[in-house]
């Protein structure tokens, strides 16, 4: 594995170039777009962006994803790593373009 560090299973990048883009894990099954748009609120996330997933089931995943202006904007916001939504830690890891539109179908409750 090159570009940048993996942590446990089912992780992700959390060292390496930054695109633009992050994925967000552990967020509460309940947690909106709202939710993202105040976590990241300081770095100026792109609110059209903000991905939540679902299952085929339409029960939420605890995964999404967020774009930022820049690279630059995202790296800023890897600072909260592990800060809390609720009484959840969210993890941060690098995402890209093409991750987060392979996801775009998982994002819509069925």
């Amino acid at each position: 594995f090159r570009g940048g560090e993996r942590s446990g299973q089912g992780g992700g990048i959390r060292d390496g170039p930054h695109t633009g883009f992050i994925r967000m894990r552990g967020l509460p099954f309940q947690a909106t777009k709202q939710d993202i748009l105040e976590f990241f609120k300081e770095y100026k996330p792109i609110e059209n962006s903000i991905l939540l997933t679902y299952r085929g089931d339409g029960r939420a995943t605890g995964e999404g994803y967020v774009a930022f202006n820049n690279a630059a904007d995202a790296k800023a916001a890897m600072a909260l790593h592990r800060n809390m939504i609720g009484s959840r830690y969210i993890e941060l890891f690098i995402s890209n373009k093409e991750e987060h539109s392979r996801n775009v179908s998982r994002s819509n409750p069925r």
